[in-house]
């Protein structure tokens, strides 16, 4: 969703009025850098989603953010280089595909926070921002199993649970512990019931998830879980002719395929970062970010599940 030339400038009024009472209150603690690579914006929402929740997470504690969004082709490692030498920033953002070695130019008191960075930072004064959403995933599977009972008039049975089906790539963009967390809630809600699986060895083919989701469309499966990755977007597409919804995580809160998507599971990158902000830690070298559950607009959403859900 494009913001209006109107909307942006409220925004920006608004983030003007913050900092101006930051300032005069006396709650300024300096600049914060959001560095970003492409594609890693626009795949996370760009300026339509990102931009405005992270400067109020900014603002609201004290900070002025600058944003760095570097293109492909702009000398990415020279781009961040040159902004940390000359930014004098007291906190710095560092999206994925960024180098890390600028980190090392960068004054003591500089905070840095890595996101889907795997590795544990080797700086002192660099942390990863991590989301565990083990939680929200056996929620996921717990409704849909609660929606597919709902559909018999709420008479639950291990059989129900064949109209649940994961599609997982050969490298999923996640963990086995989430898979299982999601089978886990379907399990609960329908009396021990397993989701129907199937992998995928060549995700990236677009006849071969074609083919997978009809073929489990023809086995009964009703709701999807997506677990493939970026051809994700693909599969959407082909719900659309075949029938049936998914689950899918960080599709920028649901805007993509509503009427496919069932729940979507987000990482709260603002939250995240807030915290950061915040001094609130999770642990050595961590900060755990927010994950919520946004409904999309493919199916009701189940009333035992409705207060853990955001309604778009």
């Amino acid at each position: 969703m494009l913001l209006s030339g109107v909307s942006m400038k409220r925004m920006l009024l608004s983030a003007l009025v913050v900092c101006c009472a930051l300032l005069l209150g006396g709650c300024w603690n300096g600049r914060v850098l959001f560095a970003m690579e492409e594609p890693y914006w626009m795949a996370a929402g760009g300026d339509a989603l990102l931009r405005w929740p992270l400067v109020r997470a900014s603002v609201a504690r004290g900070y002025l953010p600058r944003f760095l969004v570097i293109g492909a082709q702009q000398d990415p490692e020279g781009s961040f280089s040159r902004s940390i030498r000359a930014g004098r920033y007291r906190a710095v953002v560092v999206g994925p595909l960024l180098s890390l070695e600028p980190l090392g130019f960068a004054p003591a008191q500089t905070r840095f926070l890595l996101l889907d960075d795997p590795t544990t930072p080797q700086q002192n004064n660099a942390v990863r921002l991590v989301f565990d959403r083990i939680a929200s995933f056996k929620t996921a599977g717990y409704a849909a199993g609660l929606s597919v009972g709902a559909e018999t008039g709420g008479n639950v049975s291990n059989a129900l649970s064949s109209h649940i089906g994961i599609l997982v790539s050969a490298h999923p963009p996640g963990t086995s512990e989430e898979l299982a967390a999601f089978s886990s809630g379907v399990e609960q809600a329908l009396d021990g019931g397993q989701p129907l699986v199937r992998t995928l060895s060549e995700p990236s083919d677009r006849n071969s998830m074609k083919a997978a989701i009809d073929q489990m469309r023809s086995d009964g499966v009703e709701i999807f879980l997506l677990f493939t990755g970026n051809p994700d977007s693909w599969a959407l597409e082909n719900l659309r002719n075949a029938g049936g919804c998914a689950i899918v995580s960080n599709w920028a809160a649901s805007n993509a395929f509503p009427q496919q998507v069932f729940l979507s599971i987000e990482a709260d990158l603002s939250g995240g970062v807030a915290r950061f902000l915040s001094n609130r830690e999770a642990g050595p070298g961590t900060v755990s970010g927010p994950v919520r559950l946004v409904a999309g607009k493919a199916r009701s959403i189940p009333a035992l599940v409705a207060s853990q859900v955001v309604l778009k």
